[in-house]
């Protein structure tokens, strides 16, 4: 008798983890997606697109994309804990005008940043290729001053976006 009740509660509690840990993979994770361009002040030449991933209500991730008729700045803003942690920047150089017109997933990145911030400070800066899209590098403050002031206006597009639940697109890693 004290071996199946034994043998009952330790299934009881394999159960009772087993659900606690599928429960877990099964979180909430949605993105809000604005295809419009109402999220920059000059619109490219080629439109723009921003989308803001959130996981248990929670923003995680935003990427932009800005195409140019000479190319296009692709950005990655990862957050944690509503504080921005790391920023990827990826450019490409191309004609969009060109006959036929090219296919850019198959044009190489020009240029590659690598920005780590740590408690809104920016602690690291790495730089690979041309900077041939966005204006001349500047100082270190400037660039710091300059993704800040982008980050909090993402951030807040993206709460704001996210309030109606109709915007919110589910999707599972």
């Amino acid at each position: 008798m004290k071996n199946k009740l034994f043998i009952f509660i330790a299934i009881s509690l394999i159960s009772a983890s087993l659900q606690a840990q599928s429960g877990k993979g099964n979180r909430k994770q949605y993105y809000v997606l604005i295809t419009d361009t109402t999220f920059v002040q000059a619109i490219p030449d080629q439109g723009a697109t921003f989308k803001a991933y959130f996981k248990n209500d929670s923003l995680y991730k935003i990427e932009t994309w800005f195409g140019f008729n000479f190319g296009d700045v692709e950005r990655e803003y990862f957050y944690w804990n509503d504080s921005i942690k790391l920023i990827n920047e990826y450019q490409k150089l191309y004609n969009s005008l060109a006959n036929p017109k090219p296919n850019p997933d198959t044009i190489k990145v020009t240029y590659t940043g690598r920005y780590i911030f740590k408690h809104n400070v920016l602690t690291d800066i790495s730089q690979k290729g041309s900077y041939s899209i966005s204006d001349t590098p500047q100082g270190k403050q400037e660039i710091e001053a300059g993704f800040l002031m982008l980050t909090e206006k993402y951030k807040k597009l993206a709460y704001d976006k996210r309030k109606k639940k109709k915007n919110r697109i589910r999707f599972t890693e």
